[in-house]
């Protein structure tokens, strides 16, 4: 497994090309990315040690649990866990009650949207609610 430092960080995305879109736009802002296809994997990387303060995820990752689901199992594990959620529908977390920890941001997003958002997570400087 990689060094692990604050500019580490868990991507969760089922879609090949928009994770190695995404993961590519991170590590040009000096990211370290660990990329996982799913939730089981990123609850795997987790539960064996990964310890990223920011986790970047799909809502929606095909067959299996949903971002949603993977982000209530990761702040069972870890509930200092920083989630953001990355999709292309803003109604696909209606309803959910989002506290500090969780942040959203709509598809298509810039690089620098991201890394600011991931930034600030990771500093605990976003308050959303």
């Amino acid at each position: 497994m990689p060094a692990q430092t604050d500019r580490c960080l868990l991507l969760v995305e089922d879609d090949p090309l928009v994770r190695d879109t995404v993961a590519l736009m991170l590590e040009e802002e000096g990211f370290e990315v660990i990329e996982a296809a799913d939730a089981k994997a990123a609850l795997a990387l987790v539960r064996h040690g990964l310890d990223a303060p920011v986790i970047v995820t799909d809502v929606d990752l095909g067959s299996g649990p949903s971002g949603a689901e993977l982000a209530d199992a990761l702040h069972r594990l870890r509930p200092d866990l920083r989630i953001i959620f990355i999709t292309g529908r803003a109604t696909s977390l209606a309803g959910r009650r989002h506290d500090e920890r969780e942040a959203i941001l709509p598809k298509p997003f810039e690089s620098e949207a991201l890394s600011r958002l991931v930034k600030a997570m990771a500093a605990g400087e976003l308050r959303q609610h």
